[in-house]
């Protein structure tokens, strides 16, 4: 299971980013209480309310959800968090980073973004705070210095990917 539950330190850089550097939209300061957690299992969700986390936002697909074999938002809801459902498949764009910006942006606590593996959930949290410019590319390690990017999904979840009829 991989966590994300503090970047403090570089926090206090971001918010110092100037207001200019934003992509499409107002600056909004970058959340330090946001991890990024793998495919759930049906224990994960009393265990984060009981850390204190107020909203899960999954990223998982519909047939990934199906697989669970067990009612995940009914379980988050029940754990008395926020859940919402932003599916991101394949050749999701910029719609689902817009998406977990105004969710993150109401909620009020700590906040899990879970997918698969945590690579959506890290890489679709990093394009919202790019277009939201709170950091650039280059400066992705701020928000998980461990982790490997890939910038051809970051490139798709900020929306700069030729749509699929376009590209021919």
């Amino acid at each position: 299971m991989i966590r994300h539950t503090a970047f403090a330190a570089a926090l206090a850089t971001c918010l110092t980013l100037p207001a200019a550097m934003a992509q499409d939209g107002p600056m909004t300061p970058m959340r330090s209480d946001v991890r990024f957690e793998d495919r759930p299992v049906a224990s994960d969700a009393r265990n984060w309310a009981r850390e204190g986390n107020t909203t899960v936002i999954n990223l998982l697909t519909a047939p990934e959800i199906e697989a669970l074999d067990f009612d995940y938002a009914g379980t988050v809801m029940q754990s008395g968090m926020v859940y919402a459902n932003v599916p991101v498949g394949r050749m999701t764009g910029s719609d689902a980073a817009d998406a977990v910006a105004r969710i993150l942006a109401d909620a009020e606590g700590p906040v899990v973004i879970n997918c698969g593996s945590s690579v959506r959930a890290s890489h679709v949290f990093a394009a919202a705070q790019i277009r939201a410019g709170n950091i650039t590319r280059d400066q992705l390690h701020l928000i998980d210095a461990e982790r490997e990017w890939n910038q051809e999904l970051i490139t798709r979840y900020l929306g700069e990917t030729p749509a699929p009829e376009s590209a021919e």
